[in-house]
């Protein structure tokens, strides 16, 4: 039997781990000979390996969630990414005239991309980085926080995380995506209680932005 307390203690060792993680790899620390693809591929396995193990209703959840109600969760999936899509189409038309250091911010973005091909990271995006993200930092993270926080808090504090461990990057398009994508995700939990929805949202969303219809 679980010690009282283990649930809580891993709630709050493994969302340090995750922000430590990812904030070292936005800001570059680990590259070296494995690309940042690799690396938040990798992290994400390992992350959600550990949800798994201290939280066994998390796979019951997942389950449930992608049996039921699949064609109208992943129909509310496919509409939730291009409605983002056009939303960050519009925002990066206004940010080009009110900020237009952003162009550059941008291409340091998708310079990311450098020696990698487009099927190479659309199968890392489409196979375990976009489902990864959308399991542990929702469908994990923001469920044990929203339930110790509150349903708004818990998708805030999520969503305000989600972008500051982007900042390392120094890049302040790349914290405000997050920041939108963290909140417009989020809510979309939050509203619908689905992880498949959010899963083809994120995956979708990623193939438009870095793959089919890339900003720059």
């Amino acid at each position: 039997m679980e010690p009282k307390g283990f649930k809580e203690i891993s709630m709050y060792l493994l969302t340090l781990a995750v922000a430590v993680y990812f904030f070292l790899i936005f800001g570059g620390a680990l590259e070296g000979k494995v690309d940042i693809w690799s690396l938040m591929a990798g992290g994400l396995m390992l992350f959600l390996i550990l949800a798994l193990r201290v939280d066994p209703l998390f796979s019951k959840l997942i389950y449930g969630d992608f049996k039921e109600k699949t064609v109208i969760s992943v129909s509310l999936g496919v509409a939730s990414a291009l409605l983002l899509y056009l939303v960050f189409f519009v925002g990066n038309l206004v940010l080009k005239k009110v900020f237009p250091q952003s162009l550059d911010h941008l291409r340091a973005i998708y310079n990311l991309k450098f020696g990698s091909s487009d099927l190479r990271i659309g199968l890392f995006l489409g196979l375990i980085i976009g489902p990864g993200e959308e399991l542990l930092w929702r469908g994990w993270l923001q469920r044990h926080w929203s339930a110790r926080l509150g349903p708004w808090p818990g998708l805030v504090s999520v969503a305000v995380l989600y972008a500051a461990v982007h900042l390392s990057s120094k890049n302040p398009v790349l914290v405000l995506a997050a920041l939108v994508c963290g909140l417009w995700w989020g809510y979309q939990y939050l509203r619908f209680k689905s992880i498949l929805a959010n899963v083809v949202s994120h995956v979708l969303w990623d193939l438009l932005v870095f793959i089919i219809l890339p900003f720059a």
